[in-house]
């Protein structure tokens, strides 16, 4: 008899174990609307430069099509603070033009566009941006694609434990992401980055996610990265929160 109630308990545990996957979707609908925070620490040089930047951009979803949803995204408010050689910058989009310094009025003139800028993606129910597209005002769109492009799901499901890796290039550089989950719980799964920088920088990243099991976006992504390009380093740190409005 207590041998079968051992069999018995074995077999339980094993199907909760068995039961304890996730299937990583975008789950976005048609009038959904999110705010994307990102934050960027960068060290350039061992403290020859210093930049701090916010962004926020929210996105609001058109159209859904076999899996392919259009969305489209702007920026709604930029902070950047800046430090090389001695000298300190600020940049704030909400302040008043009159209320400026010449130097935040020098960096208006190049972040200013941006704010008049309409981004319009393609995006597939794994998270891969298929198509971006500038909607309204002027600029260069390709800038944008990394900021935007967060993880890329796998089509099957995961489980603790299940890796998966993402190639991306970007100005020259090949950036290999390598996922792992970590913990699968109720309302999220939690990921840890790893990966390898390669090309006219070469480095290290690495990180976590906290995707939202309910809406399928990562709601919290943080990134490091510790890059040599032309013999400088240079440390980033991003981080970013995505969350319906």
């Amino acid at each position: 008899m207590k041998r079968i109630f051992t069999l018995l308990l074995l077999a339980v545990v094993t199907v909760g174990v068995a039961q304890e996957s996730a299937l990583l979707r975008l789950n976005y609908k048609v009038g959904d609307s999110y705010l994307m925070k990102i934050n960027m620490s960068q060290n350039m040089g061992n403290g020859m430069m210093l930049m701090n930047m916010t962004m926020h951009m929210p996105l609001e979803v058109k159209n859904i099509d076999n899996g392919v949803f259009d969305t489209e995204m702007r920026f709604s408010k930029i902070v950047v603070n800046m430090e090389q050689g001695g000298m300190k910058m600020a940049y704030n989009s909400e302040s008043k033009l009159e209320d400026m310094d010449e130097t935040a009025k020098q960096m208006h003139a190049s972040f200013g566009p941006m704010l008049k800028m309409v981004l319009g993606t393609k995006t597939n129910n794994l998270g891969k941006v298929l198509e971006m597209k500038l909607l309204e005002g002027v600029g260069d769109v390709s800038q944008f694609t990394s900021q935007t492009q967060s993880v890329t799901y796998p089509k099957e499901q995961v489980v603790v434990g299940y890796t998966w890796t993402e190639k991306r290039e970007e100005k020259g550089m090949t950036m290999i992401y390598k996922y792992a989950v970590k913990s699968i719980e109720a309302n999220k799964v939690i990921l840890d980055l790893s990966g390898d920088i390669s090309g006219t920088a070469t480095g290290t990243l690495s990180g976590n996610l906290s995707i939202d099991r309910k809406l399928g976006i990562p709601s919290e992504t943080n990134i490091n990265m510790n890059m040599d390009a032309v013999g400088q380093k240079i440390t980033s740190i991003i981080k970013l929160t995505m969350g319906e409005i």
